[in-house]
Parts: structure tokens; C-alpha cells; sequence
């Protein structure tokens, strides 16, 4: 289930960090606009390039991901933001990349991850 605080943070712009691990840990980011969530709360995600976040997806499906907005009250004052855990894998056809596809025609796929958990951090 996806909170509704990171909703409202996903409604605002902001970047977006999402981590995994090969040989060597790999950083990519995108921006909170670019993201949208299925109805059974699995994030997805264009991927233009993202080559080495795929290789090393292929190797360890294990995400970390952090989104966050100053526009969104937090816990003690405006802004705020998440930490998620999960499981990603590289979607090249189907109705999840369909629908990506329409609102960013430029991607290659699309990242599927699979939240497990989802702790506000700020």
C-alpha cells in the first residue's frame, strides 16, 4: 500500500534516486513526475538508458529508491520525503509498457519495482 503522503510527494517535482548493486553499487536518477503507480502499487518508471542499473537488476533485483518534495509538510516542516525497498525488473513490452510508452515515447522500457517497504524519512 502506497501512503498517501508519498502520493501528494509524487504530485510535486523532485528528484528521484534509485540504487542497486553488481559488482559495484550504482546510483541513477529521475524525477518524481516521471513515476507511476499501478493500481496494485507497483512503481514504474521510463528508462532511457539506465544500462547499468538494468545489468546489475539482472544480477540482484534488491531497489532502493528515495523520493521527496519541499512542497509536502513533513514531521516537523515543509518537506518531506521516502525511502522504498523493493524489487525492479526491466519491462520491454505489455500493457505496463504500453501505457508508459504513450507518456514517454522516447523510453526503452520500462522499471517495474515492487515496493516491500515504505518508511517516510523526513
Amino acid at each position: 500500500m502506497i501512503p498517501e503522503k508519498m502520493l501528494e510527494v509524487l504530485k510535486n517535482e523532485g528528484v528521484v534516486a534509485i540504487v542497486t548493486q553488481g559488482q559495484e553499487v550504482h546510483v541513477v536518477n529521475t524525477w518524481n513526475s516521471y513515476i507511476k503507480i499501478t493500481e496494485e502499487g507497483t512503481l514504474l518508471i521510463p528508462a532511457g538508458s539506465m544500462n547499468k542499473t538494468e545489468e546489475n537488476i539482472k544480477k540482484k533485483d534488491k531497489v532502493l529508491v528515495t523520493i521527496g518534495s519541499r512542497e509536502v509538510e513533513g514531521f516537523h516542516s515543509m518537506g518531506t520525503g521516502f525511502l522504498i525497498k523493493g524489487t525492479g525488473e526491466f519491462s520491454y513490452e505489455g500493457e505496463d509498457y504500453d501505457i508508459m510508452k504513450e507518456s514517454f515515447p522516447w523510453m526503452r522500457a520500462v522499471l517495474r519495482i515492487k515496493p516491500s517497504e515504505i518508511k517516510q524519512t523526513l
